[in-house]
């Protein structure tokens, strides 16, 4: 069993490991495989002619040494085609003759020993060894063995019909369950002894079997009938049963319940055997695994596995062995899963587990795909000839989970190649009809997808695109149902996969109010973070081979407060947000859950009238955008984002003249870099480098159908621009983008600016919004640095207008009792100067303050979430009409370099700004990124503040500074235009 890594030279180290695996099914596997073994002659003989099977015999004769040496051994690990040719020689030759000459063994004691003459015992002996090859001939001869003695006529049929019998029993286990039970070993007996009689006397026995076999097997809905009917039941047998029960929980999406009685019952099994205890303890780890759990399943499962122990357990145990191998298999060193593979390998072929063996394999195949390897070709090569069959079929000895995991793993290798894509659509459709796409919701997208990736192959865009608008709406469905990081991060290739594929068979189309739909509904659910398409591609089939996800219930993966997942509940409607109608029509499918639909046209017009709409996702390498003319025209287009694309170094370089932290840089680094560059004082006078810069962002990512009509707009009109932008690009300081390359024309002199975090949040307050406008708005309160930090108070002033002032450390029970006294109405504007910030779960994000009694130091996200799901507007922290928040990147979530799968499945732009909309505010005035406390900050913020409380329409009192702005900045080149760039309006619009 030991493997000596000395003598394998794929077992040497993880570089021969990846020798060794991309190598994999290369000429030398091919030309083994073509080797004749004893099998194909014997295979050949039955099915065609013995004629046939002669050549091949001569050809195992001439090289018998070929196959040897492609079989696995002590210290090799050898190929598909000669270790399943070996375990089916077993099957079909060694072990049914092995079979029949021990029936014809016992036969022959049975004569001897009733004292049968020697005519009669060789005629039964000879019937024996022909039933079921040759019935004619072996009922022939069983009448001849009656004749030959009279007296005892009735031995030859009997011995005849038992040894028929026996050899149908036993090639019913070779052929259904592809093994011997004595190799699988028994089930149920992990039960005392004592107990399993107590059920046969009661006649329980089958009931109970079949009840705990079905629930723990992924067939929970069938063991519902026959766990009701099992009542009374032995001591031991009761937390088998409540465990049973735990796992039908389980598969209803029921996880906590499920974790509550498979908790229970592992406390039960405590008294009970080491056995007993050992099963309860595995089932429990699956449970853990399920719920995204992954240590605490396997710490479980190695205790599990120290306590099946003996043959009684062995099945139990070796596929807690299996399941631990899979698990680790994408995490551990090459070279260590290769050696405990070929250890399982050759435990398949021992025992003659044929589904062992085709595990083995999968798993070599797997490790042959990682990006590090990319051995597409012998993995072409090998899948076909492990995973058979052109319909949804499944063996007997396989599970559905199984046969659907091997046939989308072999669609995703053969589905490029246009020789193989036929058989590669054939695999994934029986994988969709295979797979519970309630019970794993990953593997149906996956199969979606490779339908779609086949069908935009052939050129058959608008059948793709309705594969791919089907795994998109699953893909959002199925955010709600995982739990665990391990199982977010495959959640987020697949939904990444989904929206370009989506995406770009809709561009192919040529449909604008398509793009429009698609990229709407983009925006209203979370965006994944940037991953490399080979990447996504690369993990496609792997993600959906590991993800058996169970119904939403929400586990902490950690207790980290940060990392807690108390959100999936979410911010009502943003949690699910309604399908988006564009252009009165809706053409994707809407997901499960989902009420209502929102009109995209109609909210334009409510929050701005006529007006111009921009809109845009980044997904993998690309930016996808749309406009929509105030003509209700829509028009769309992409730019390539990739690594040293044009557009990736003109945000390169924006992102190294703002104020937003780069990885491994300090503030005084920050400081000085952003001093520096060309979006402040150190560009100079003539501003060349600035509209250098922001021309070249604006080539980049500017619409150029937006950038045209805002060009032809008459002199004296002033319309309005909507944005919604992904989280990515964020920071794109819109108002100054100039609109044509080479001029200084800038947006914000031919419109009014409008941010748009997210429609559902726009809907939703409008929805709840009552009050006509005000004609003045009071500044009641200026809350200036809450969080204690001195430098930014000696800086940051409150403005004069404010009637009351809160300046230094400011606790939430305080600001809760000052927001309660102010708040006879809502008709006045709070002024807020601080810093935001940003948890890697999005829901604590919020406002810095000075820790109070709990040692919680900021107003999150989370806490201001009860006024928008109640819809009134009493809460522990009430926000007036009017909010000006001099911030840190207050209005939606960059999710950075730092964002990692920890974080919770809530949307991307949710930020303090939209949390303070969805508190009860109308009109949020706010910036994209940090800003720092200097005197042009208090006099632009000041500014504002005065022209906010004065009834203005804040999208055009922005407009208004930022315009004074600019003009100085062209007139002296003094000042920082990063400051004014970074302020923007959201709200219920004009």
């Amino acid at each position: 069993m030991r493997t000596d890594p000395a003598s394998a030279s794929e077992f040497l180290d993880d570089e021969a490991a990846r020798q060794w695996l991309a190598e994999r099914g290369g000429q030398r596997d091919r030309e083994s495989s073509e080797a004749w073994a004893p099998v194909d002659v014997l295979i050949a003989a039955q099915r065609l002619t013995l004629v046939d099977g002669l050549p091949g015999l001569g050809q195992v004769l001439r090289r018998p040494r070929a196959l040897w040496q492609a079989r696995t051994g002590r210290r090799r690990l050898g190929g598909w085609h000669a270790d399943n040719a070996r375990l089916l020689f077993r099957m079909l030759a060694v072990r049914p003759l092995a079979t029949r000459l021990s029936v014809a063994t016992l036969t022959g004691v049975a004569a001897g020993f009733l004292g049968l003459g020697i005519p009669q015992t060789l005629l039964t002996l000879a019937a024996v060894l022909l039933a079921r090859w040759h019935t004619p001939a072996s009922a022939w001869l069983t009448v001849a063995a009656a004749a030959v003695a009279w007296d005892t006529w009735w031995f030859p049929p009997l011995a005849t019909m038992t040894s028929w019998y026996a050899l149908a029993v036993m090639d019913l286990l070779w052929h259904v369950t592809g093994k011997a039970w004595w190799a699988q070993g028994p089930a149920m007996a992990f039960l005392p002894f004592g107990d399993r009689l107590v059920l046969r006397a009661r006649r329980r026995w089958a009931l109970f079997t079949t009840a705990v076999d079905l629930a723990t097997s992924g067939q929970a809905d069938a063991a519902e009938p026959f766990l009701v009917r099992c009542e009374e039941v032995p001591r031991h047998c009761r937390p088998v049963l409540d465990m049973a029960r735990a796992m039908q929980a389980l598969h209803r999406g029921n996880l906590s319940e499920a974790l509550l009685r498979a908790g229970a019952a592992a406390e039960a099994a405590r008294s009970s055997p080491a056995s007993v205890r050992g099963w309860c303890q595995a089932q429990l780890s699956q449970l853990l695994l399920a719920s995204g759990r992954p240590d605490e399943a396997a710490a479980v499962r190695d205790e599990a596995l120290l306590l099946l122990r003996g043959r009684r357990c062995r099945r139990y145990a070796r596929e807690l062995r299996v399941q631990r191998l899979a698990a680790d298999l994408p995490f551990e060193p090459l070279g260590l899963s290769l050696r405990r593979i070929h250890r399982l390998r050759r435990v398949a072929l021992r025992t003659g587990d044929s589904n062992l063996l085709r595990r083995t394999e999968i798993w070599i195949v797997q490790l042959m795909l990682m990006p590090s390897i990319g051995n597409r070709d012998g993995a072409a090569w090998i899948l076909p000839c492990v995973v058979g069959g052109d319909d949804a079929r499944t063996p007997w000895h396989i599970t559905p989970d199984q046969a659907a995991d091997e046939r989308l793993l072999c669609a995703s290798v053969l589905v490029e190649a246009e020789d193989t894509r036929e058989a590669a659509r054939r695999n994934a459709q029986a994988a969709l009809a295979i797979v519970d796409a309630g019970r794993r919701p990953l593997a149906a997208v996956a199969a979606r997808l490779l339908l779609a990736r086949a069908d935009e192959l052939d050129g058959r865009t608008e059948a793709g695109l309705a594969q791919a608008a089907h795994a998109l709406a699953a893909v959002h469905d199925a955010r709600y149902l995982i739990p665990s990081a391990r199982g977010r991060k495959q959640w987020e290739r697949a939904q990444l996969n989904a929206y370009s594929t989506v995406l770009r068979l809709a561009e192919r189309s040529g449909d604008g109010i398509l793009v429009a739909e698609v990229v709407e509904t983009v925006r209203g659910e979370v965006l994944p973070d940037r991953m490399d398409r080979a990447e996504v591609e690369a993990h496609l089939a792997l993600d959906a081979m590991a993800a058996s996800v169970a119904a939403a219930g929400v586990v902490p993966d950690s207790p980290a407060q940060d990392e807690a997942p108390h959100a999936p509940f979410g911010l009502d409607p943003v949690r699910r947000p309604p399908p988006v109608r564009v252009a009165g029509r809706r053409r994707l499918p809407a997901g499960a859950g989902q009420s209502g639909v929102l009109d995209l046209d109609l909210e334009l017009c409510a929050l701005a009238g006529r007006c111009w709409y921009w809109s845009a996702v980044t997904v993998l390498d690309r930016y996808y955008w749309v406009v929509r003319d105030p003509d209700g025209q829509w028009s769309h287009g992409s730019t390539g984002i990739a690594e040293d694309s044009t557009a990736a170094l003109a945000d390169e370089a924006l992102r190294a003249a703002l104020p937003m932290p780069l990885p491994g840089e300090d503030a005084t680094a920050t400081s000085t870099r952003v001093n520096g560059g060309p979006l402040s004082r150190g560009a100079g006078p003539d501003g060349v480098k600035e509209r250098a810069l922001l021309g070249s962002v604006a080539e980049a990512f500017l619409p150029e159908p937006l950038a045209s009509g805002l060009r032809a707009t008459p002199p004296g009109d002033v319309p309005s621009l909507v944005v919604s932008l992904p989280a990515a690009l964020a920071h794109l300081p819109v108002p100054a983008l100039p609109l044509e390359p080479g001029t200084d024309r800038r947006i914000v002199e031919a419109a009014r600016v409008l941010h748009v975090p997210a429609w559902s949040v726009i809907s939703r307050r409008r929805a709840h919004h009552r009050a006509e406008p005000a004609t003045t708005y009071d500044l009641r309160l200026a809350v200036i640095a809450p969080d204690g930090d001195q430098e930014a108070a000696a800086r940051l002033k409150s403005p004069p207008l404010a009637r009351r002032s809160l300046e230094g450390s400011v606790t939430k029970e305080r600001l809760s009792k000052v927001l309660h006294l102010l708040d006879d109405d809502r008709r006045w504007l709070l002024y807020l100067a601080g810093h935001v910030t940003t948890a890697r779960n999005p829901t604590h994000s919020g406002l810095r303050l000075a820790p109070d009694g709990d040692g919680h130091g900021h107003l999150s996200i989370a806490e201001m979430q009860g006024a928008a799901e109640n819809g009134v507007h009493e809460d522990l922290f009430p926000v007036p009409e009017r909010v000006l928040a001099v911030g840190c990147g207050s209005l939606g979530l960059d999710l950075g370099a730092e964002s990692d799968t920890a974080r919770t499945p809530t949307s991307e732009w949710l930020g303090f700004g939209s949390a303070l909309m969805l508190a009860g505010s109308d009109h949020v005035v706010c910036t994209l990124y940090p800003v720092y406390p200097v005197r042009q900050l208090n006099d632009i913020a000041h500014r504002l503040a005065e022209k906010l409380v004065v009834g203005d329409s804040p999208a055009d009192a922005l407009r208004e500074i930022q315009l004074a702005e600019l003009d100085r900045w062209r007139g002296t080149g003094s000042g920082r235009p990063f400051l004014w760039q970074a302020f923007v309006y959201a709200g219920l619009g004009i």
